[in-house]
């Protein structure tokens, strides 16, 4: 029985490659670079496309005041070793970041409400755009977001 696999899978390849020679030597053209698809080019979604509402980045900044403000000052947030330190990350990493330490004397006491606002408060503070919708508290939401600091990056 093995040989009989064998064998037919032998002569299937000898009878492929003979109706592939059989065709002649004229090839289909290659396609031409101007009717080849161009590549799909998507920007990722960042801080500087207005992922956040005034509104938010407002209770986030009574957050800060009532809370915050006891071990940080707001230029905390905006120093260029702060925005280094978070450029080109998740959004989820800073907003995970906050959420895991923050308050520094009672970490995890804020709902995710409170720490999506602060961080928006955060993203105001770096002069960044608001726009007309709220961040979202999901992980999946948040995380679809990378840190810029500015448009131009």
């Amino acid at each position: 029985m093995l040989r009989s696999v064998r064998a037919l899978a032998g002569s299937s390849v000898f009878v492929l490659a003979a109706a592939c020679s059989a065709g002649g030597t004229a090839s289909a053209p290659a396609p031409s670079p101007s009717t080849a698809p161009a590549p799909e080019t998507r920007a990722e979604p960042t801080t500087a496309d207005g992922i956040f509402t005034l509104a938010q980045a407002g209770r986030g900044a009574e957050l800060f005041l009532s809370t915050c403000s006891e071990c940080h000052d707001t230029a905390d947030w905006t120093e260029p070793g702060f925005r280094g330190r978070w450029e080109d990350e998740s959004v989820f990493q800073l907003w995970y970041y906050i959420n895991d330490r923050m308050p520094y004397d009672d970490p995890w006491s804020l709902d995710r409400q409170q720490v999506t606002d602060v961080l928006t408060y955060i993203l105001q503070l770096n002069d960044l755009p608001a726009g007309d919708v709220e961040l979202g508290t999901d992980d999946d939401t948040i995380d679809d977001y990378w840190i810029r600091w500015s448009p131009a990056h």
